[in-house]
């Protein structure tokens, strides 16, 4: 749903050891932003810190929360927002960026700056559905497997610079596909919607197309998944060894995995439902949660307003 909005307050929510952040670009942006608006800053201090700030801010009537920072404070931030009035504006300022090139905004993000603040002037502002992950919202992914374990195994290391932390989680993939996953027997269970239980190793739940990026490559796993639309769900049966190279190449390009024979994948779907014996990681946007025995995921419609 499109409408117009009348943006004056401003909080801009940034987190100052995110990858792309810099003090020269802060100060640009604070700049552009304060002459149309009445701004305030805030940077955060620990893991959290941006769903506390949001919640606050939507308590004293604030209009828009822009957040410089990745896509893990934007989650924390969207986890603030949802469901209120106050919308969500985005600017570039992690490793992957993926909401950001979801809603077409420019990478530098200086010009996104410019992009945003033309964009809420206007009043441009839509309802935006999001996943919802035994109560925690995510905007773009969410993974119960290999990528959340891969995401965990790279929160241990924290590389500091976008070259860093792409090469750490080529590593920390590469790892857990070959170590932890290919030929390994399913432990797993999804049910979609209303559907029977079927056996996988790992589930990926994606709103985007791409679902990540390394480096400035997309990696296409739930290829037909859109923020216009419902989840998209890849599940994996199996890994066979011998497939992995075909199947990664597949991911940066055709997306024909989603047709292969240990593969199911279901688009535009409302819920979905994880399960297994034993304990299993789960990531949100890149984000970390507790490993679990059961996981439900949903659908929350027009849950959040963003100005793109």
């Amino acid at each position: 749903m499109l409408a117009v909005r009348r943006f004056q307050r401003l909080l801009l929510i940034v987190n100052p050891v995110a990858r792309t952040v810099s003090r020269p670009t802060l100060a640009v942006i604070e700049k552009a932003l304060s002459a149309d608006f009445k701004l305030e800053v805030l940077e955060t201090a620990n893991r959290g810190h941006a769903t506390e700030v949001a919640r606050e801010a939507v308590a004293d009537g604030i209009d828009l929360v822009v957040v410089f920072s990745g896509d893990g404070t934007i989650n924390e931030t969207v986890n603030g927002l949802a469901g209120t009035e106050t919308a969500l504006g985005v600017l570039p300022g992690g490793a992957t960026n993926i909401l950001a090139r979801a809603l077409q905004f420019p990478l530098d993000p200086v010009e996104a700056a410019g992009v945003l603040i033309s964009a809420a002037l206007e009043g441009r502002a839509r309802r935006l559905d999001l996943g919802r992950a035994d109560g925690r919202y995510f905007a773009v992914n969410c993974g119960a497997g290999v990528d959340a374990a891969a995401m965990k195994r790279l929160d241990h290391k924290f590389p500091a610079s976008k070259a860093k932390f792409s090469r750490a989680a080529f590593r920390a993939v590469a790892r857990e596909v070959l170590a932890g996953y290919a030929g390994r027997s399913p432990d797993l269970t999804v049910r979609i919607d209303d559907g029977e239980p079927q056996p996988s190793i790992s589930v990926m739940i994606g709103r985007t197309d791409p679902y990540t990026y390394y480096k400035d490559r997309g990696v296409r796993v739930t290829p037909q998944a859109s923020l216009d639309e419902g989840l998209d769900v890849l599940s994996a049966r199996r890994l066979p060894r011998r497939s992995v190279l075909r199947i990664a190449w597949q991911l940066f390009g055709s997306a024909r995995h989603v047709r292969g024979r240990d593969i199911d994948y279901w688009h535009d779907v409302s819920r979905v439902r994880v399960g297994s014996e034993r304990p299993f990681p789960v990531q949100v946007d890149g984000d970390v949660m507790e490993d679990r025995t059961e996981l439900e995921v949903s659908l929350a419609r027009d849950a959040l307003w963003v100005v793109a």
